[in-house]
């Protein structure tokens, strides 16, 4: 008599011994159907995430999280492109830097260039773009406090004397980073705000929005890395955006001098602007020197005469602040206006 037909004439312990007998072999042809291939057991991720870790006999489920997305930051969305207008001013001085550049800002005109394109190291001259990005997202009355994290800077660096717990304002970290190259401040500025990893790629995400395309940036600072790289095209470009936009930037980088009186927040802070192009040349009213070893001295220039500005740039100068007022007084002549400087001497025979 075939299993079926035998059921209803098995007593009650039968029926139920049978029942687990069934249960058993269904439980065993679920496990069984389920054990992972020969190739997925040698490459544990080749099987769902689900069912990747096998603890105490049992699958437990593994979900890998996914990456936490940066912060969204505002960006500049205006195509910067400068016309070459070299051929027209022959007779620039002598200028003893790598690379460099003379732009009439007000006409988007270059007067003089030397290897305009070609990326180097900026020094903190990248802290012009760390400026733009905070001044277009963070308000400069915003508190910040420090964190340990920030104050990670080696015994050479250029610093104004943040601690742990200090609170500043945006306004103040700017003052700090634009006069005394505080790396402190830029990276208190980045980090304790949105974070380095969103303020480095605001930065990147920035140069791109301008239209530049010879630059790229790891650090808010400007310390020398293989990947901290730019030109001084593209360092003019963001320094006319940087003066054009924000009344705040040309205020900062055209003091000799800031004082910041403690408070309860933050002692004193006595800052005196490193830019000597302001304290030699008459016109001069900014912008941002820098320098470290790999990029050599370098400077952001622009002076004004008579509502005109001009801006310089130059890359590895052994004469950095002669070099940069001559060709910027060159420049106003170029526009017509009288020199500045004063006229040498005849040299006697």
């Amino acid at each position: 008599m075939p299993l079926l037909q035998r059921v209803p004439h098995l007593t009650h312990r039968q029926r139920r011994s049978l029942a687990a007998v069934a249960a058993t072999l269904v439980v065993v042809v679920v496990v069984v159907a389920n054990q992972p291939s020969a190739s997925s057991a040698a490459n544990p991720q080749a099987r769902p995430a689900a069912a990747r870790a096998i603890e105490g006999g049992g699958v437990t489920n593994v979900v890998t999280p996914l990456p936490t997305p940066l912060p969204v930051l505002k960006l500049i969305h205006t195509r910067i492109a400068f016309s070459d207008d070299t051929a027209a001013h022959p007779g620039a001085p002598k200028v003893d830097a790598v690379a460099g550049i003379l732009l009439d800002a007000d006409t988007g005109s270059i007067l003089w260039a030397r290897d305009p394109h070609t990326a180097r190291p900026p020094a903190s001259t990248t802290k012009v773009l760390s400026t733009m990005v905070a001044l277009d997202n963070l308000d400069p009355d915003q508190v910040v406090t420090i964190s340990d994290d920030a104050l990670h800077q080696a015994g050479d660096e250029t610093v104004m004397g943040l601690k742990p717990g200090n609170r500043l304002t945006v306004r103040e970290l700017l003052d700090g980073m634009l006069t005394v190259s505080a790396n402190d401040a830029a990276t208190a500025l980045a980090a304790d705000t949105v974070g380095t990893a969103a303020f480095v790629n605001a930065m990147n995400q920035q140069v791109s929005a301008l239209g530049l395309r010879d630059s790229h940036f790891v650090t808010p600072v400007g310390l020398d890395d293989p990947q901290q790289l730019a030109s001084p095209y593209d360092l003019a470009a963001i320094a006319a955006v940087d003066a054009d936009r924000f009344p705040l930037f040309r205020q900062i980088v055209s003091q000799t001098e800031i004082d910041l009186p403690a408070s309860a927040q933050h002692p004193e802070f006595d800052l005196v602007n490193l830019n000597r192009l302001l304290k030699i040349y008459p016109a001069a009213d900014g912008i941002k020197p820098g320098y470290t070893g790999d990029a050599g001295a370098c400077l952001i220039g622009m002076a004004e005469r008579d509502g005109h500005r001009l801006i310089s740039v130059l890359m590895n100068a052994k004469q950095l602040y002669t070099d940069s007022r001559a060709l910027l007084d060159w420049g106003f002549v170029q526009e017509g206006l009288p020199s500045l400087l004063p006229t040498p001497s005849p040299a006697k025979r």
